[in-house]
């Protein structure tokens, strides 16, 4: 039996931090209509549901979006949420009032030329002065250097018996870090690598390039705490208006 990663993606990702955070930029704008770009396993959706807001869960993953519509119950509260499955360029001109990219989802978009087309895909979703928010992990942390087996070993529990599951970084050439992610089953000793590239931009390249799809910086925030960035701040947290 194949280790079911997208089962399990909650479970290796407990921290609620970024859900509470836009949850609670939502319901501090008085948000009814949200895109929720790169939407995984439909967590941050169900909570902006369970808030009335409508939401546009958006993730190029079936699996996730498998996982998420398993898992998505209708919020009495009156938000509903549809599910779409492929890029931001699957938005049409629309009037949200919000567009989130949580989990880090800003940093898969390794080239230039694919995060301006993000930007602008996102812009043309919102309603003119409505709110684009998104987190990146700042390089001045240098958070690559804690993807080891050590700092990040975990175990799940699966049908098919326990699977360890941890990061290691393979190179570094900023703003790409490379990095391999292995899963081995502890019955079986069966073991998988899967490697993925990711863009640490520093705060200056995130701002510039946000402002060039048409958007003006209002804040942006070292931690989710709303700190403000300096040296040791682990995240960029942004927040920005369409114009």
């Amino acid at each position: 039996m194949t280790f079911d990663f997208h089962a399990t993606y909650d479970e290796l990702n407990p921290d609620d931090h970024d859900y509470r955070f836009y949850a609670q930029l939502a319901a501090d704008r008085g948000v009814r209509t949200a895109v929720d770009l790169g939407c995984g396993t439909g967590t941050l959706a169900q909570i902006l549901t369970a808030q009335g807001v409508d939401v546009i869960g958006v993730d190029p993953d079936p699996e996730m979006l498998r996982v998420a519509r398993s898992k998505h119950t209708e919020s009495a509260s009156g938000g509903r949420v549809e599910w779409r499955l492929g890029y931001s360029d699957v938005l049409e001109a629309a009037d949200a009032d919000l567009a989130v990219m949580w989990g880090h989802v800003a940093q898969v978009f390794t080239d230039d030329d694919s995060w301006l087309s993000v930007l602008t895909d996102l812009h043309r979703a919102l309603g003119r002065d409505r709110t684009l928010a998104f987190e990146s992990r700042s390089p001045v942390a240098r958070k690559w250097e804690e993807s080891t087996r050590a700092a990040t070993l975990r175990t799940v529990r699966t049908p098919d018996g326990d699977v360890e599951f941890w990061h290691e970084t393979v190179t570094v050439d900023l703003p790409l870090v490379t990095y391999d992610t292995f899963t081995r089953n502890l019955r079986t000793q069966e073991q998988y690598a899967h490697r993925d590239v990711l863009a640490f931009r520093n705060e200056s390249e995130l701002r510039t390039s946000v402002e060039k799809c048409g958007f003006t910086v209002t804040s942006v925030f070292g931690d989710w705490d709303r700190s403000t960035t300096d040296q040791q701040t682990p995240e960029l947290i942004v927040i920005a208006a369409r114009n």
